[in-house]
C-alpha cells in the first residue's frame, strides 16, 4: 500500500511540525558564486527566529505557469541578525524548477518560508568532522563547519563537475582543514565510486569523529553503508539525501525514497 503524502499547505505544516513558524521573505540580492552555486539573500521580520547551523527553511516556490506552489528545502547558509537577512547557497546543477526560481525570481519578490527545520546539526562533542557529498550539500556542510569550536578539525570530500565550483568556507585559523576535490569525470550523478575511492584513501584522524553525508539518494546510501563497514558507529554518521537522480523531489521537498517490494 502506498504511503499517503502529508499535506503541504501552511496551516497543516504549522500544526504538524514542532517549533516552526511561517515567514514572508523578500528577495533582496542575488549573485553567482561559481558556475553552479548561486547566493540568494532574503530579508523579513525574523523576530524570535533562531536557527542551528545545518537547519533549513521550507520555501513555497511558485509553480511555473500556475498560481500554485511547491515546497523546496534550502539550508540557511547564514542568518544575519543585524539586518534581518537570511543567506542561501543554492546548487543549480540540475536546473530544476527550484533552481530556476532562484536564478530568475525578480529582486523584490516575496516567498513564504517555514522553519527552521532539520535534524542534521553539528556534533559538538566530536573532535573531528568529515563532510562528504556533492554541491547540494555544500551550504549545510559549510554552515556546520563554520560553527566548529577551535581547536578542531574539518575534513571535506566533495564531488564536482567544474573546478570553478570549489567555493571555500570561512574557518577559524585554529581549525585544521583537509579538503579533497573529486572530479566527476563523466560518472553518473548516482555513482558513488569517485567519492568512495577518495574516502578509502583518506586516513581518519584519531579521537572521536563524526561524518555528515549529503547529496544524491543512492550515493548517500552507498557511502553510509561503507562507513559502517569501516567501523564507524551509527551514532557517528548523519546521512541526508537531498535529491534523487531522474526523480523530482516530492511536494514537501524531500526526494522520493526507493520502494522495496
Amino acid at each position: 500500500m502506498a504511503n499517503s503524502v502529508p499535506s503541504t499547505d501552511t496551516p497543516s505544516l504549522l500544526a504538524r511540525l514542532d517549533g516552526v513558524a511561517a515567514y514572508d521573505l523578500v528577495v533582496v540580492a542575488r549573485r553567482q558564486l561559481s558556475p553552479a552555486v548561486l547566493e540568494l539573500v532574503c530579508e523579513g521580520d525574523l523576530s524570535g527566529f533562531t536557527a542551528i547551523p545545518g537547519n533549513d527553511l521550507m520555501m513555497a516556490v511558485p509553480l511555473e505557469g500556475s498560481d500554485g506552489t511547491f515546497r523546496r528545502r534550502y539550508t540557511i547558509r547564514r542568518h544575519l541578525t543585524d539586518s534581518n537577512q537570511i543567506v542561501f547557497w543554492i546548487d543549480t546543477t540540475a536546473d530544476g524548477p527550484g533552481s530556476r526560481w532562484a536564478k530568475e525570481t525578480p529582486i523584490g519578490s516575496t516567498i513564504e518560508a517555514i522553519g527552521p527545520r532539520g535534524k542534521v546539526t553539528l556534533d559538538e562533542l566530536a573532535d573531528w568532522h568529515l563532510f562528504v557529498g556533492d554541491l547540494s550539500f555544500l551550504s549545510a556542510a559549510y554552515a556546520m563547519a563554520e560553527a566548529i569550536e577551535p581547536p578542531g578539525q574539518a575534513l571535506f570530500v566533495f564531488e564536482i563537475d567544474d573546478p570553478k565550483d570549489v567555493v571555500l568556507p570561512t574557518l577559524d585559523d585554529l581549525i585544521g582543514v583537509t579538503f579533497c576535490v573529486v572530479e566527476r569525470g563523466g560518472r553518473s550523478f548516482d555513482d558513488a565510486t569517485g567519492l568512495q575511492a577518495s574516502l578509502d584513501a583518506l586516513e581518519f584522524p584519531s579521537d572521536l569523529g563524526h561524518v555528515y553525508i549529503g547529496g544524491e539518494l543512492s550515493v548517500v546510501g552507498s557511502l553510509h553503508a561503507a562507513l559502517l563497514e569501516r567501523g564507524l558507529g551509527k551514532e557517528q554518521i548523519n546521512a541526508k539525501p537531498y535529491w534523487r537522480l531522474g526523480v523530482a523531489n516530492m511536494a514537501h521537498g524531500e526526494p522520493k525514497k526507493v520502494e522495496v517490494s
